[in-house]
C-alpha cells in the first residue's frame, strides 16, 4: 500500500519511523500501567485499580489508533515485544512497592 497525501516515500519513512517511537513508548507505558493495574496494593486499593484501569483503557486506543496510522502511511507498524523494547524511550524499572505512594 502506498500513501499519496504529497509526502515522499523518503519522507513518509522518516514519519513512520517516528510514529513507531511514540507507539513503543505507548505501548510500553500501557504495559506498566497493567503492571501498576493488577498489582497496586493498600488502602485506596479500589480508586488506584480504577485510576489504572481507566488509563490502560486510553492508552489501548492511542495505541490502535498510532499502529493504524503508521499502516495508513504505507508501513508496517512494530508489533512485537523486542521491537517495542527496542524502539521504546522508557525503562525498566523493577524497583519499589506495589503500594500506591511508591507510584508517585
Amino acid at each position: 500500500m502506498e500513501a499519496k497525501i504529497g509526502i515522499t516515500q523518503d519522507n513518509l519513512g522518516k514519519v513512520a519511523h517516528s510514529l513507531s517511537k511514540i507507539l513503543a513508548d505507548e505501548y510500553v507505558l500501557y504495559t506498566k500501567t497493567r503492571k501498576a493495574h493488577w498489582n497496586v496494593v493498600g488502602p485506596d486499593f479500589y480508586n488506584k485499580h480504577k485510576f489504572f484501569e481507566d488509563q490502560y483503557l486510553q492508552l489501548e486506543k492511542i495505541v490502535d489508533e498510532v499502529g493504524e496510522r503508521i499502516r495508513k502511511l504505507g508501513h508496517f507498524p512494530p508489533a512485537s515485544l523486542k521491537q517495542f523494547l527496542e524502539l521504546t524511550h522508557l525503562i525498566e524499572d523493577e524497583g519499589g512497592e506495589n503500594d500506591a505512594p511508591t507510584f508517585y
